[in-house]
């Protein structure tokens, strides 16, 4: 997608000029009308029906996105005074309209539910952290009911819906990272086959991985510029400097192990030790995984991050050899295709932003929809699975979306995650 700039008033056109091929932008509200979306390029006759039917007298006409021009004047059917019924199809579409209405409403109430989880546990992990050293045993505890209230949610539901956090609600705040790892890593061990047990004790692991950078000095922590050969042996001291304060702390061994390893590599050209495949412990080799994804999604600079379907495809395409292949596909599996904060276009030409997929049903997931005649607080979300014939066709990076567009999904500049683990996760069973 180009980035353009367009001040021209909106074209306009008779419905009775309207063929397949033209692209319109309806001014009725969402309700008002059977179509999924308020634009829409005109496929068929059905369509032209229906357009009728609904008695416009005249559309928005979008030439740069249709394939013909409309009909010459003085070659279109006189429009009738009556508008024809309204097909039954189109009824029984509008009434399924109003059920999804219904799903969207629990869409939005288990990301708030979400949001609220998510405040209460980036306050835990803070409050931990800051007391680790000045109070280790209480802490230990915190992370473990922490861990332990995720890990019970997560099994309990089979069918666990991962959420875009605000980033409003994540802040700049550091422990952000900690967390997000802790909740990507439990996904991706739960979704693996681990034992509960063993998805603490990796979420356990993941929650404290970085905790050796407390000694790394922030004026190396922060730079935004390369670091130099000296820097660069002292931010990696950060491994051995976390399994010290870990053992210290008393962690269980296998979290022990997460800390040491999370930055080797399936190749053995890791650190701080070199190891090589199955050297590196299987909970290790996840955190490796999902510590990367992350850590490309939010770099320092956040005009330097990728976006989460750039991390993903980067890592599958140019550094798969650095992870273990059956967990990265795995990975990609929960994720989808197109993660949670993925900015993309669907194949009716609609952009909009990813906020949740279904671990289950990653591959159609719920998109928050761009459509200027939505008011951006009552923005359309979008479930994939609900209509077979619209897919994503296009990742799109936020920086050549138009500033309206822009503006109205609100890209996140760092990428947070949280997961709903509610009965029955956001879609009513059927």
């Amino acid at each position: 997608m180009k980035k353009v700039t367009d001040t021209s008033e909106p074209l306009r056109v008779a419905v009775s000029r309207l063929r397949p091929g033209i692209y319109v932008r309806l001014e009725l509200k969402w309700l008002d009308h059977p179509f999924s979306f308020n634009s829409f390029k005109i496929h068929d006759q059905k369509q032209l029906d229906t357009l009728l039917a609904l008695g416009l007298r005249d559309v928005i006409y979008e030439p740069e996105k249709s394939d013909v021009d409309p009909l010459p004047a003085n070659d279109c059917p006189v429009p009738m005074n009556t508008p024809p019924p309204m097909p039954e199809a189109d009824q029984l579409a509008l009434a399924e309209k109003k059920c999804r209405i219904a799903r969207v409403s629990k869409e939005r109430e288990a990301i708030q539910r979400c949001e609220k989880k998510f405040v209460g546990a980036i306050s835990a992990v803070r409050n931990l952290m800051r007391n680790l050293l000045a109070r280790p045993e209480e802490s230990i505890q915190a992370a473990d009911v922490l861990i332990r209230e995720m890990v019970e949610s997560m099994l309990a539901d089979h069918n666990i819906a991962v959420h875009l956090m605000n980033d409003k609600i994540a802040g700049e705040d550091v422990y952000y990272h900690s967390l997000n790892v802790a909740v990507l890593a439990m996904i991706l061990g739960r979704e693996s086959g681990l034992p509960a047990e063993e998805v603490s004790l990796l979420g356990m692991g993941a929650l404290f991985h970085d905790v050796g950078k407390s000694r790394i000095p922030d004026t190396v922590l922060l730079k935004t510029e390369p670091l130099n050969h000296a820097e660069r042996a002292l931010y990696r001291l950060h491994c051995h400097m976390g399994v010290e304060i870990s053992e210290q702390l008393g962690l269980a061994p296998s979290a022990i192990d997460i800390i040491a390893q999370h930055h080797e590599t399936m190749n053995g050209k890791g650190y701080p030790c070199g190891l090589q495949g199955d050297k590196i412990s299987r909970l290790a080799r996840i955190v490796v995984i999902v510590n990367a994804y992350d850590n490309h999604c939010n770099r320092i600079n956040p005009n330097d991050s990728l976006t989460p379907h750039e991390a993903l495809a980067l890592m599958f395409s140019r550094e798969r050899e650095l992870y273990d292949n059956e967990l990265l596909k795995l990975f990609i599996k929960c994720m989808g295709v197109y993660p949670p904060g993925s900015i993309v276009q669907l194949s009716n030409e609609a952009v909009g932003m990813v906020v949740s997929i279904n671990a289950k049903q990653a591959l159609r997931p719920s998109v928050l929809i761009y459509d200027p005649t939505v008011p951006k607080e009552e923005a359309i979300i979008y479930d994939l699975t609900d209509d077979p014939d619209i897919k994503i066709v296009e990742c799109i990076r936020p920086n050549l979306l138009l500033r309206e567009i822009y503006d109205y999904l609100s890209p996140r500049k760092r990428v947070t995650y949280y997961f709903d683990g509610h009965s029955g996760g956001t879609k009513p069973k059927r």
